[in-house]
Formats: C-alpha cells, structure tokens, sequence
C-alpha cells in the first residue's frame, strides 16, 4: 500500500509470499537423479526423516563452436598484425605534415577567382579558391593590393 501527503510518499511493508512446491520443502531441496539404483544411493537409508544427502554436481565441459575456434584464432592474430603494423610504419611517419608552400602577391584588381585561374589552370577554380581561403585564414573572398597569399604546393599540382 502506498500513502501519497504533502510531496512524501510512504510505502506500507508487504510480507514476502514464500513459493510453493509440489511435496513441500523436502522436495524443494532435492536434486533430480536418473535411475533407481542412483536413487537408492542418493538416499542413504541411516539419515534421519527430513535431510537430504547431495552429491557434487561437476559442470559440464566447456565446447567451443567452428566459429568459436575461428573467433578465439583469428582475433588475436588480427591485434598482432595491426600492431606489428603500428610499430613498423611509425618511424617513416612524417613530423610535420605540412607541405612547402609558394607565395603570390595580389595585384590591383586581381580577385581570389583570377588569381586561382593564373595559379592552377587546369583546375576546377572553385576548389583553388576554397584552398586559398583555408590557407590564408581568409573569411571571405576579399584580398587587398599588396598582400601576399600562400598558395598550397597540392594548388599546383
């Protein structure tokens, strides 16, 4: 029972139904054995009425699958093989990634979109625009006479 006041809420104990089983708490108790002559043996006839006498019961031998054996073999080669991989290719990794890069001076009247098609003619000028802007930190299209943009060296290519 649940008693909701003011904001607080109270919960009435409620006594524990106990399960029943078929032959009472003898048979609650007793492990299931095949056979009448392990039955017998289960049971020695000098306990007492109301005990029960258990045998160990040994589990049951781990099996393992086609695939569980395929799993349990390749999994570990697959983490050795990317690890050896790791640890040959780190030293021919670069250090700084960054590729060497030319500079071009903004003439009067040029326009990020003509200074693209002078640079890289055989591009598409819109991505050596965007190239030029991710470069030069630019926020727009807007260059000033004068000022020198760093043109990528993959511009070029």
């Amino acid at each position: 029972m649940i008693t909701v006041q003011n904001d607080w809420v109270e919960y009435a104990p409620v006594p524990a139904r106990r399960t029943a089983v078929r032959g009472g708490a003898v048979c609650a108790g007793r492990i299931p054995v095949a056979g009448e002559r392990a039955r017998s043996a289960a049971v020695p006839s000098a306990a007492p009425r109301g005990t029960v006498a258990h045998r160990a019961v040994r589990p049951a031998p781990l099996r393992l699958t086609r695939r569980g054996r395929v799993v349990l073999v390749l999994l570990p080669a697959v983490v050795a093989l990317s690890t050896a991989f790791v640890g040959v290719s780190a030293p021919f990794a670069q250090a700084d990634p960054t590729a060497p890069s030319r500079a071009v001076e903004v003439r009067a009247g040029d326009t990020l979109w003509s200074i693209a098609e002078r640079i890289a003619p055989a591009r598409d000028p819109r991505d050596v625009v965007a190239e030029l802007e991710r470069a030069n930190h630019l926020p727009g299209a807007v260059v000033l006479a004068g000022s020198r943009l760093q043109v990528p060296a993959d511009v070029t290519r």
